[in-house]
């Protein structure tokens, strides 16, 4: 970060509590699903082979902490990513995933516990 501006206590805090929300492996597939376009819950279920109970609590916790957003239309909710800086998560995620395949970046010094 030599020439960047500094990244802000505020900005910190913001990000760190998306990242802890990320945390968990099915949020992110979620996410990721959510990616191209708002989807009704039945589908994300289908789709990533959870149960309902399991995709409802992790749409809760995301839309709780704002990372996602929902319409109703009847009895059936659809949900979405709430805002770009997600997609930017994203894509930095596949941007790093590229780099270690290529191999120009390596995962062998971090803990898998």
């Amino acid at each position: 970060m030599t020439s960047k501006t500094k990244i802000s206590p505020d900005f910190i805090q913001n990000a760190a509590r998306i990242l802890k929300t990320l945390g968990h492996p099915q949020r992110i597939k979620i996410v990721e699903y959510l990616e191209d376009g708002e989807k009704p819950v039945s589908q994300i279920q289908r789709n990533l082979d959870l149960i309902q109970p399991i995709v409802s609590q992790h749409l809760k916790i995301m839309l709780d902490r704002g990372i996602v957003k929902y319409r109703q239309e009847g009895t059936r909710y659809y949900y979405s990513l709430a805002n770009d800086f997600i997609l930017k998560i994203l894509s930095c995620m596949s941007d790093a995933q590229e780099m270690i395949s290529r191999g120009e970046w390596s995962l062998e010094n971090f803990n898998n516990n």
